[in-house]
């Protein structure tokens, strides 16, 4: 739990997120979404522990803190959901996820919901490398590749192939710009 959450704090100071690169670099660790990054990680932790007591103890802990957290933060990062080091959230309010999988830095925006469909219990899949920007929306049984942008407000209901982005509403697939293009 502890080295994820090492290179989660690192990722946070790349991407400057709540002050990540002012001053010392520690502004971070009191923002409400690198709370919500604690309580998703301390919550899988107590999904992985094998010790029947010590599971059941955790697992008590997390359930208030989560709730406490997602009404406090308007964030709810589920523990069901396997995120690889390297998650940031970058904005509060209106932001759920649940995946059955999310690959190493993993980047998400505000207002961002990655889910099921209604009646469904199929989840996302989402590769490493993947940024989500604000008010993006990732629903049902897709499978977002590696190195994937997927632009502001996108609703994105089919796979999306490695290196590639998504755009619009409903989601169409276009090649990357280049670094150079920029």
């Amino acid at each position: 739990m502890f080295k994820k959450l090492k290179v989660d704090a690192e990722q946070r100071r790349i991407w400057a997120v709540d002050g990540g690169l002012n001053g010392n670099g520690a502004g971070h660790l009191l923002s409400r979404t690198w709370l919500a990054t604690c309580v998703y990680r301390f919550g899988r932790y107590a999904n992985e522990i094998d010790i029947k007591p010590l599971k059941v103890v955790c697992k008590v802990l997390y359930y208030p803190l989560f709730f406490i957290t997602q009404g406090v933060t308007g964030i709810s990062v589920q523990a069901h959901c396997k995120i690889q080091p390297g998650l940031v959230l970058n904005g509060t309010g209106g932001l759920f996820i649940l995946a059955e999988t999310i690959g190493e830095n993993f980047v998400v925006g505000s207002g961002v919901t990655v889910g099921n469909v209604r009646g469904s219990k199929n989840l996302p899949v989402i590769g490493n490398n993947v940024c989500i920007e604000p008010g993006a929306k990732i629903l049902g049984e897709v499978t977002i590749g590696d190195n994937v942008l997927i632009r502001a407000n996108s609703l994105v209901l089919t796979d999306i192939p490695d290196n590639t982005m998504a755009v619009g509403n409903p989601a169409r697939i276009k090649r990357k710009p280049d670094e150079s293009e920029s």
